[in-house]
């Protein structure tokens, strides 16, 4: 009896059928990996950005006020405060946050106005020298009465997270 050997392999169709299956697998996972990747960025900035908020709390519970505007600089994402840094925030600056926005990472210092109608009501002034600078903007009043914080996503055009609300 004259047996042919058989090569126990795999046949060419049985590896382009897995090729296919682990094409179409990547081509689903890939992009909602990227996407939890953007979401995971966002919600370590919005965590920074209570951070922020609390800092600013407990600075005001304990010296009646807020700090100023006038007493915080901000260059290149960077916020230097003698008032607020670092005894209740160790620092603000490009490497707390974790959103890819070029040039516009890290934080911006921004004043709150009075509104013409409400003396006692501050908001942010809707003109183009109140647009967001930074992922994370600090508002801050002249006066000290008031304080928000606001995280906005990689295009600054969208507020992912108000301190206001």
């Amino acid at each position: 009896m004259n047996h042919l050997k058989r090569d126990n392999g795999f046949t060419l169709i049985e590896v382009l059928a897995v090729i296919i299956i682990i094409a179409a697998l990547a081509y689903i996972a890939i992009p909602k990996l990227v996407s939890s990747t953007a979401n995971a960025r966002q919600k370590a900035d919005i965590a920074t950005a209570h951070q922020v908020k609390a800092a600013l709390d407990r600075y005001q519970v304990e010296n009646g006020v807020y700090p100023k505007s006038t007493e915080f600089t901000a260059d290149e994402g960077t916020v230097t405060s003698t008032k607020l840094i670092p005894k209740y925030i160790s620092k603000l600056d490009k490497t707390v946050t974790q959103q890819v926005a070029e040039g516009k990472e890290g934080f911006g210092v921004k004043a709150l106005v009075q509104d013409g109608a409400d003396e006692t009501l501050l908001v942010i002034p809707d003109n183009t020298t109140a647009s967001p600078t930074n992922l994370i903007m600090v508002y801050l009043s002249a006066n000290g009465l008031g304080a928000e914080v606001r995280v906005y996503d990689s295009t600054l055009t969208q507020i992912l997270w108000t301190s206001a609300n």
